[in-house]
């Protein structure tokens, strides 16, 4: 799998000791899924996760679906001895726990790349997507977002009464999530600000109901998101996959629109009117990357 950044539309996360749940999750239509070694992985398993992740990794890669991981932190060697256990080729991206500055994610891209460099990874090949889950981390999400060139699909989640988000914040979500709408809004204006094209956030919501989880991935791709945080249920992947997918409208719109702006450009203008609307030139970019998500959907 290749490890240039790409819209995301679904990411979820399973515990990286247990084999099967492990596969159910990569059959259930997500673009990316993440294995955690960290939280969702008792003390007991963070062994056996380290043992069968590569092998995971393939399993996972061979359905078409992005591999990620999230690492343990800092303290006594845990995060080396993860980044020993995931290096390997289908690696496309590390999720560093609690990120709360800066200094966090230099400090892991600094172990990272001796890991690259010892297991034969290209070194800065290996994306990573610092996650905000503590109040200190949406604080500081522009000079974390900044911080390193491999930053990638960063954004604020929302998080449930008993997480780390819950704990620091002191978040309490309802079937709507509207309490975590100041977060989001602000950490993907950091991310965005920061240069992160493709931010993955939003989460889930305290319900099953199709339609509010509809909502909250709607309301989370007008924010700015790319893609979404969800649960590896493939109920809700269809949900939020089809909210994140460009319509036939959109891109027959854009297929008309899009050389008439290429030539503007090329000429130097900025703005051009088709057809009674005005289109800028600055959206090309935004066009493209959805245009490259709906040839790998087969849309286009």
């Amino acid at each position: 799998m290749p490890s240039d950044p790409r819209i995301v539309r679904t990411l979820a996360f399973v515990p990286a000791h247990d084999e099967d749940v492990v596969l159910r999750a990569a059959d259930v239509g997500l673009d990316a899924l993440g294995l955690d070694l960290e939280d969702s992985t008792p003390g007991p398993g963070k062994g056996r996760a380290r043992e069968i992740f590569r092998t995971m990794a393939t399993e996972i890669a061979a359905r078409g679906v992005l591999v990620m991981a999230r690492t343990n932190g800092f303290a006594g060697g845990a995060c080396e001895a993860d980044l020993d256990a995931v290096m390997c080729p289908e690696l496309h991206a590390l999720n560093i726990p609690k990120a709360e500055s800066a200094e966090d994610v230099l400090r892991f891209c600094t172990l990272l790349e001796k890991a690259e460099a010892a297991h034969g990874i290209a070194v800065g090949s290996v994306l990573v997507r610092p996650v905000i889950e503590t109040a200190r981390g949406v604080r500081a999400a522009f000079e974390i977002a900044s911080a390193s060139p491999r930053v990638t699909y960063m954004g604020g989640v929302a998080g449930g009464f008993w997480g780390d988000l819950g704990a620091t914040v002191g978040l309490i979500m309802s079937e709507l999530g509207t309490e975590s709408l100041y977060l989001r809004s602000k950490v993907v204006i950091d991310v965005r600000a920061a240069g992160v094209r493709f931010p993955v956030g939003g989460g889930s919501v305290a319900t099953d109901n199709p339609a509010l989880v509809r909502r909250f991935a709607v309301e989370n791709k007008h924010l700015g998101y790319t893609g979404s945080f969800v649960p590896p249920r493939r109920d809700v992947v269809e949900i939020v996959n089809d909210v994140f997918s460009p319509t036939s409208e959109e891109l027959a719109e854009w297929a008309a629109v899009l050389p008439v702006l290429d030539a503007a450009r090329a000429e130097g203008t900025v703005v051009v009117t088709i057809d009674g609307r005005m289109y800028d030139t600055a959206g090309i970019a935004r066009v493209r990357d959805q245009l490259a998500l709906a040839a790998r959907l087969g849309l286009v």
